[in-house]
């Protein structure tokens, strides 16, 4: 009899344990339910929080003065590309060009140098030419017309790069307007509305600051490029002036000026006898 009791003590208590784990599970499929809906809830508001944003989108933000942006970063690389094309090396002093004069210059043949020169477009050329077709008039006069021409080829040199300078400070100032138009706008709604609604604050002021961005995108490439621009225009300048000195100064010109009322007598590009 004692047997039959314990025997019905311990089933009873099997089955209060297989109750309560069954209970148990129940309660933790529900809690993971709750954590997965959950979850999931973070997750699509945080994507509506941040919506993805293409460019048009972005532009549109700016407002007006995106235009105005725009069209600053379209000259500013219409500049660029045009500068980096002027200055290069082969449009300045060719060596194609040099191999073609150095041997009638080290003859004295100058006819042959100027005509050469006349016939070829870069600015070592231009040089040669305005200084040798004063030839006939002394040695002076030659190096104060090759100083006229080096003076000319550097002011083309640094053509148009005021220009890109003057971009990448416009553009920052532009970006910097549209800013503090877009806070006006976002202070209005704060005198007309109060601080209650922060997000749509927060919006207009977010908004504004893409006009910063925009406009410090624009001006720091534009700047930046002025910079290389301008350093590399001052190495070309310096190169085709040095060239051209030490060329002129090879020279063994009669250094007579030619005498009122007289015919001016071609001098003698022989070099002299020490």
């Amino acid at each position: 009899m004692k047997t039959h009791s314990l025997t019905s003590l311990l089933l009873a208590l099997f089955l209060a344990m297989g109750a309560a784990g069954s209970l148990s599970a129940q309660e933790d499929d529900a809690g993971a339910g709750l954590a997965a809906e959950a979850a999931a809830d973070e997750a699509s508001y945080g994507a509506e929080a941040v919506p993805e944003r293409a460019l048009k989108d972005w532009y549109e933000m700016g407002g007006l003065v995106m235009h105005g942006l725009v069209l600053l970063s379209a000259l500013a690389l219409a500049l660029i590309f045009e500068r980096m094309i002027a200055l290069r090396r082969g449009r300045i002093i060719p060596r194609k060009f040099m191999a073609q004069v150095m041997e009638p210059w080290r003859n004295k043949d100058l006819s042959q140098v100027l005509r050469i020169s006349s016939e070829a477009n870069n600015s070592m050329a231009r040089v040669l030419y305005s200084g040798l077709v004063h030839s006939t008039e002394g040695l002076t006069r030659v190096e104060e017309a090759a100083a006229v021409a080096n003076d000319h080829e550097a002011s083309l040199l640094r053509r148009n790069l005021p220009v890109l300078a003057a971009i990448g400070n416009i553009a920052t100032m532009l970006g910097l307007l549209g800013t503090v138009i877009g806070m006006i706008a976002s202070f209005e709604i704060i005198a007309e509305t109060g601080t209650g609604d922060a997000r749509e604050v927060a919006g207009g002021i977010f908004q504004a600051l893409v006009t910063t961005a925009a406009g410090l995108m624009v001006g720091i490439t534009a700047v930046a490029a002025h910079s290389y621009l301008r350093r590399k225009a001052e190495g070309l300048e310096l190169e085709l002036q040095e060239t051209s000195i030490r060329m002129f100064e090879d020279l063994s010109l009669d250094r007579r000026e030619p005498t009122a009322g007289s015919e001016a007598s071609p001098p003698d590009l022989a070099p002299q006898e020490a």
